[in-house]
């Protein structure tokens, strides 16, 4: 792989009377594959009369919130008429069309995310590939939260926070709303997602960087096939993936948070040969520990829509 230059990462802000957005989120993610969830991008929008956005696949799940006013959400030959008041969630791997009513065009709030339990809290709020609109009584809360998480637009430690806070008080709020709206169903413990669950944990506390698969199987109680089996339909990689994944988003998150020697990094990670691990780190990040360490982070403000393009796919 080759190395890519070292230019500074970005962070887009992006805000006019229409139209804010804060983007590029990905970059100050600590973690992000054993993180619960993972806030990308939000903001929000007065459209104009007919604006639409797509046919676009997205990799992150997307929630709208309406506000105001009026549109249409197109996917798979359906259409769902949406108003204000109501919510949308747009998964992963959908091509999907939305548009403003020419009429009223509709003013929403957006927040895209992923994560191990993005799936879980967006089945909790109510939604499902099937039915991906629904009512919202709870409208002045959820709005208010997303004001709240659109205000922290600086990046400081503090915001970090509290946009993570402000994630998930919306789940909350979602959660929260559907139980109110359907009769309580007693949940079914997910015994496959309990072992995985386990094997996580494991893999990310050991002292052992280099735990064996087997090991952790037979920990947990069940056979490395199986366990190899159940981890890679929820996770979808394999439990050794995840393991270098793990190790090498560690080794990340050592270089820009400590001051310690690329060695001893690697020595904590399970490495004998820092040649080995800066080989590995490359592959996964396309440049080297000591350029991924000199890679800074700027803020790229902006005052028109579409003026800011994204690093990473929305």
């Amino acid at each position: 792989m080759n190395e890519k230059k070292n230019t500074p990462r970005r962070i887009g802000v992006t805000e006019d009377k229409q139209f804010m957005a804060m983007e590029n989120l990905q970059e100050i993610q600590r973690l992000p594959s054993i993180s619960p969830v993972n806030l990308d991008y939000f903001g929000t929008e007065q459209c104009r009369s007919g604006d639409a956005f797509g046919p676009y696949v997205r990799v992150s799940y997307v929630i709208h919130i309406v506000r105001s006013g009026s549109g249409e959400l197109h996917k798979n030959g359906n259409t769902w008429r949406i108003r204000a008041g109501e919510a949308f969630v747009i998964y992963p791997g959908e091509e999907v069309v939305y548009r403003a009513d020419k009429q009223t065009p509709w003013c929403y709030m957006w927040v895209g995310f992923h994560g191990l339990r993005s799936e879980e809290f967006v089945h909790s709020a109510g939604f499902s590939p099937e039915a991906p609109v629904i009512a919202c009584p709870q409208i002045d809360r959820l709005v208010q939260t997303m004001e709240g998480l659109l205000s922290c637009r600086k990046l400081t430690y503090t915001n970090d926070l509290m946009r993570i806070g402000y994630l998930y008080q919306l789940f909350a709020i979602f959660a929260s709303q559907n139980e109110v709206r359907h009769e309580p169903e007693k949940l079914q413990e997910d015994a496959d997602s309990m072992y995985v669950q386990a094997a996580v944990n494991l893999l990310i506390s050991t002292d052992d960087p280099l735990i064996k698969v087997g090991d952790v199987a037979r920990a947990i109680g069940i056979s490395r096939g199986y366990l190899s089996s159940i981890f890679k339909k929820q996770m979808k990689i394999s439990p050794q993936e995840f393991q270098i994944k793990f190790r090498m988003e560690r080794a990340g998150d050592l270089l820009r948070s400590t001051d310690s020697l690329v060695s001893v990094i690697a020595e904590k990670l399970g490495y004998t040969d820092v040649l080995s691990f800066s080989k590995s780190f490359r592959r996964h990040f396309g440049m080297s520990p000591t350029a991924f360490r000199k890679d800074k982070l700027t803020v790229v403000e902006n005052q028109t829509k579409g003026s800011f393009t994204s690093d990473h796919p929305l």
